[in-house]
């Protein structure tokens, strides 16, 4: 496996790309179509990067999104 070491401002474009991605989906419930188009973004912007940077940073992303979609599920149900 070939080790990628990423610029400076490649790591910033990262961090704004996955923060972008972590915006657009967590301020709301998730419908399955939603988590799908949230997964399909992850995947490009991995594939844009295809560093294990991005890899971790897009886990993470997804990760506390879905924690606060199933938070609110919860929410709502009360």
């Amino acid at each position: 496996m070939e080790i990628k070491i990423m610029a400076f401002r490649e790591v910033y474009k990262l961090f704004v790309d996955a923060w972008e991605l972590y915006r657009k989906y967590s301020a709301r419930r998730l419908d399955d179509a939603e988590c799908e188009a949230m997964a399909q973004e992850a995947d490009a912007i991995n594939e844009k990067y295809q560093s294990d940077l991005a890899k971790d940073m897009l886990v993470s992303v997804i990760r506390e999104v879905s924690k606060d979609a199933r938070m609110k599920r919860k929410d709502a149900e009360k």
